[in-house]
């Protein structure tokens, strides 16, 4: 699957209808503010990508970034219907038919400039996160899969719970290395004083490939 960039005549349209306003019920936020500047973020109902809020693994890559499957909404509401449980699709498609049926009849026009360059900026930024996940990963077998469609609040848990997986296997190195010494002063009282079989030596042997000092050394440490 390909992320699509928004076409500037989807982006357009989508100002065109939204009276310059977030589309979310009661806001008065506004999408453009008085320096000409786009403050505002244009949203897909139905993600564009695996993982991402509502997706919709039905559709295909050209209709997710279709004009029907946008709504423009102020940052604070996007945050909130991030919420899948209470912001079903049907509730954001019908949310942008009566903000466009409200604020359509006076057509919003955006000036060309800011919407090349919001457009410009899309496309940019897609291509960037696309570039530095596939191609400047510093060890790209230990990439971590990254949606970007996913909102600040998003990515932030995701981080977290990162961070609980990395103190996890240090924690798990810790105590790998504590019991280290105690497993070789073993093995080696065994095997001098006869008691191990070919078997169990072999096997004490295999074993020890699971200390995290060899599999440091030979850098497997994205098996654990």
């Amino acid at each position: 699957m390909t992320r699509k960039f928004i076409r500037q005549e989807t982006i357009r349209a989508l100002f065109a209808r939204s009276g310059n306003h977030c589309a979310f019920p009661g806001c008065t936020a506004t999408l453009i503010n008085e320096k000409n500047q786009f403050i505002g973020q244009i949203c897909h109902i139905e993600a564009a990508e695996p993982g991402g809020e509502r997706y919709n693994d039905q559709q295909t890559d050209e209709h997710r970034r279709q004009y029907e499957n946008l709504i423009l909404l102020c940052y604070p509401h996007h945050i909130e219907t991030n919420d899948v449980t209470e912001y079903q699709a049907t509730r954001l498609f019908q949310m942008k038919a009566a903000h466009e049926s409200s604020h359509g009849q006076k057509i919003f026009k955006i000036d060309e400039s800011l919407l090349f360059k919001i457009a410009s900026e899309m496309e940019a930024y897609w291509k960037s996160i696309d570039e530095a996940h596939r191609m400047r990963h510093a060890v790209a077998d230990l990439a971590i899969p990254i949606d970007a469609d996913s909102s600040y609040i998003q990515l932030a848990e995701a981080s977290y719970a990162l961070l609980d997986k990395l103190r996890e296997f240090r924690e798990m190195l810790c105590q790998s290395d504590e019991k280290l010494v105690d497993w070789v002063r073993d093995f080696l009282q065994k095997v001098t004083s006869g008691e191990l079989t070919d078997d169990e030596y072999d096997r004490r042997l295999h074993a020890f490939s699971g200390n995290n000092w060899e599999v440091l050394n030979l850098g497997k440490l994205r098996t654990y």
